[in-house]
């Protein structure tokens, strides 16, 4: 990692709620590959509020945090988000391995 001094500047776009992703991988078993479960969070408070949720919720499971860059509004489960993403924290298990993907519906 590289840290780089610079000039502080007020930026023309800026967003004060961003939507979060939150992906949760689970092995299945017997190992065959990862469930996911997937989420959108909005109106956080900040970043802190948003870790706190993924700590109640995570339930020993790994995880990736994400923000999206463009504005999507929430729609129902079987509606995909394409929004773009920013990975924030964590990373996905499948990175460099062909697998399945199962994803969990909604509890």
């Amino acid at each position: 990692m590289q840290a780089s001094e610079t000039v502080h500047a007020e930026n023309h776009d800026f967003v004060n709620s961003p939507f979060y992703r939150v992906n949760f991988w689970e092995q299945a078993s017997p190992p065959r590959g990862w469930m996911l479960d997937a989420f959108v969070l909005s109106d956080a408070e900040d970043l802190t509020q948003v870790h706190q949720w993924i700590e109640e919720n995570a339930r020993g499971r790994r995880f990736e945090l994400f923000v999206e860059t463009q504005h999507e509004p929430v729609k129902p489960f079987a509606s995909p988000r394409k929004s773009g993403l920013i990975r924030l924290l964590g990373s996905n298990p499948n990175a460099g391995k062909p697998v399945h993907i199962s994803a969990s519906a909604p509890s």
